[in-house]
């Protein structure tokens, strides 16, 4: 079985304004992430051979956005200001398939940096904070 092309990879956020209307951010070159983990609780005793665990609730970690810095677009602003004002939002990972599915979240914008060098486009770096579980997703046609 072959793999799924990564191009064409959405990432969005929904309007605050409006709900279930889903805003595409646009210069994203690259999305990594949930990177999510479980707790591990120890729960050996003194009867127990090895250490033994349970798992606890998971963690779905972050989500690093890598982007093509374009001041004033709308929708990297809207990143800039979720993160000044430490708002929550859902966001949405949208797979090249057809129909379209992938994941939906809450999280916190929790950085955006950009960089710029000698012989290279202006970038951006933008890190989600997942509160809450994440959700699969499909649009429906």
């Amino acid at each position: 079985m072959a793999g799924q092309e990564s191009q064409n990879t959405k990432f969005y956020y929904e309007d605050p304004n409006t709900p279930d209307t889903w805003i595409k951010l646009v210069g994203i070159v690259g999305i990594d992430g949930p990177s999510g983990s479980g707790q591990e609780i120890d729960v050996s005793d003194l009867d127990s051979v090895a250490r033994e665990f349970i798992q606890g609730l998971p963690d779905e970690g972050n989500v690093t956005l890598d982007m093509n810095y374009m001041p004033g677009t709308a929708s990297q602003e809207f990143l800039r200001t979720a993160r000044a004002e430490r708002s929550k939002q859902k966001f949405r990972i949208g797979f090249n398939t057809d129909p379209e599915e992938g994941q939906e979240f809450e999280g916190y914008v929790v950085e955006f940096s950009h960089s710029a060098a000698v012989d290279a486009a202006l970038k951006a770096s933008v890190t989600i904070r997942i509160t809450g579980a994440v959700e699969d997703y499909v649009v429906t046609p």
